[in-house]
């Protein structure tokens, strides 16, 4: 499952793939990173739940906009 993901991910010119880490346990994808927006983000986790055979994808993706640290 992880194999499909890395795949799709890397296949897709809309998704940046070096920038997310994928698990998979008992059938459960496990997804973390950083995202360039939120459509980068709802793109992975599109890509995620086509793949045969998964029963959920928990992810933990954060926008590169709400990393950017703010200086006064």
């Amino acid at each position: 499952i992880t194999s499909q993901l890395r795949a799709a991910l890397i296949g897709s010119k809309k998704i940046k793939a070096v920038n997310y880490n994928i698990d998979t346990y008992k059938k459960k994808i496990y997804i973390y990173g950083i995202a360039q927006n939120e459509a980068e983000r709802d793109e992975v986790t599109k890509e995620a739940k086509q793949i045969l055979d998964v029963e959920d994808v928990i992810t933990s993706i954060f926008l590169v906009d709400d990393l950017r640290v703010v200086k006064k």
